[in-house]
């Protein structure tokens, strides 16, 4: 993820930032919470699951844009951080996406 973040023109420090909140969140999934059909797999599945889902989400076949990805805009807060890019809210928007998913798919309760 941290090479493809760093193809599409994410800098070093948004690199260094979304993959250190994704690091930590998807960390804290437990293995024991997992339902009966993705024991099987296990815990290191699930969290590649997140993965993939969210590399399909932010470098679909052949997407483009042009929107202005390196604007800054004032939120009420994420991940720590009140002023951040359109490209980290993007990254932030479809990682919760993906975690929720999984958490619904993957996991009990």
């Amino acid at each position: 993820m941290t090479s493809r973040l760093l193809a599409a023109g994410y800098s070093k420090p948004q690199v260094g930032f979304l993959m250190r909140n994704t690091d930590r969140m998807t960390s804290a999934l437990r293995a024991e919470r997992l339902n009966d059909k993705a024991k099987a797999c296990g815990i290191d599945s699930a969290r590649a699951y997140v993965l993939g889902c969210l590399d399909k989400q932010l470098f679909p076949a052949g997407a483009g844009s042009n929107s202005p990805l390196d604007e800054m805009k004032q939120t009420s807060g994420f991940w720590g951080r009140k002023r951040l890019t359109v490209r980290e809210l993007l990254y932030i928007g479809h990682f919760h996406a993906c975690l929720g998913a999984a958490k619904e798919f993957l996991f009990r309760g």
